[in-house]
């Protein structure tokens, strides 16, 4: 079971990918981003995982979120590579769920704060990584 708002990012994404117009698409990549970024804030809360040692220092910022994408997607691979994650399998896996987090986190910000168009086949991309990647967080009964 996924939290509530993973469960309505990842519903909200695939009802944008039923429109035919690139700003759908656009704001679909964007709910697909945060479905696997609540999904996995979940996952690091509800195994009792400090997350926030993970935290990056920006000097630019005045102060530090508690929850961004740099300081989660560290300790989701932190996470994996210490709960049964070590062979070499394991470790292509964990760089997989770690590039696919990134890869979503660059399509939001390509479809948010550019003027990139986003084509529905990206969305379906982002989809399809999506599920996967909220799949295998299952595995941790999330």
């Amino acid at each position: 079971m996924l939290n509530k708002k993973s469960e309505a990012n990842l519903e909200i994404a695939k009802l944008c990918l039923e429109k035919e117009d690139e700003n759908f698409f656009s704001a679909g990549v964007s709910r697909a981003y945060y479905a696997i970024f609540q999904a996995t804030k979940y996952l690091l809360e509800k195994n009792c995982f400090d997350y926030k040692k993970f935290k990056r220092n920006e000097p630019r910022a005045k102060k530090q979120r508690d929850y961004a994408h740099g300081s989660i997607s560290i300790a989701l691979e932190y996470f994996l590579l210490n709960n049964g994650f070590n062979g070499q399998n394991d470790l292509r896996f964990i760089n997989y769920m770690y590039t696919t987090f990134n890869k979503l986190y660059y399509w939001r910000l390509e479809s948010d704060y550019k003027d990139t168009v986003i084509s529905k086949k990206t969305l379906k991309k982002a989809l399809k990584r999506t599920e996967m990647f909220i799949n295998e967080l299952k595995k941790y009964n999330i």
